[in-house]
């Protein structure tokens, strides 16, 4: 699904509940959004389109969320949210904690703290004269 006018992003989630869960609160943004259930689903999506935001879980089949962020970051400053019961130490644990521009946000999901944190990623990407250099590259 798109939003013509509005922000998309991709979700990547094998959870039914998750994706659901993700859906209701871009929706809610006027986000449009395309969903993967695998890595590999995901990284073909992304290779194809333009995303303004990539929602990914950590643990999925077919490349996990840290493979995922790996390879976006090989090609574009795509901001990525990383969902993940292991909350910040998933990057580490991934080995892309050096990498800017990607946020973890603790599961289970709080609808609350995903809004704000897609909130505050696309506020980065989408404010008119906003640098797009995202937080931890700023520090």
């Amino acid at each position: 699904m798109r939003n013509r006018t509005g922000p998309t992003l991709l979700i990547a989630d094998d959870d039914h509940k998750d994706v659901q869960a993700i859906v209701n609160v871009v929706s809610g943004l006027g986000c449009g959004f395309i969903t993967a259930t695998t890595g590999a689903t995901a990284w073909r999506e992304f290779s194809r389109s333009r995303f303004d935001l990539v929602v990914a879980d950590l643990n999925m089949p077919g490349g996990d969320g840290g493979v995922l962020a790996r390879r976006v970051r090989t090609r574009s400053t795509t901001p990525f949210l990383l969902l993940s019961e292991l909350g910040a130490a998933s990057l580490e644990i991934c080995r892309i904690d050096d990498m800017a521009g990607i946020e973890v946000v603790s599961k289970p999901l709080v609808a609350a703290d995903l809004r704000d944190a897609i909130e505050g990623q696309l506020r980065l990407v989408l404010t008119p004269g906003q640098p797009r250099t995202p937080p931890a590259a700023a520090a």
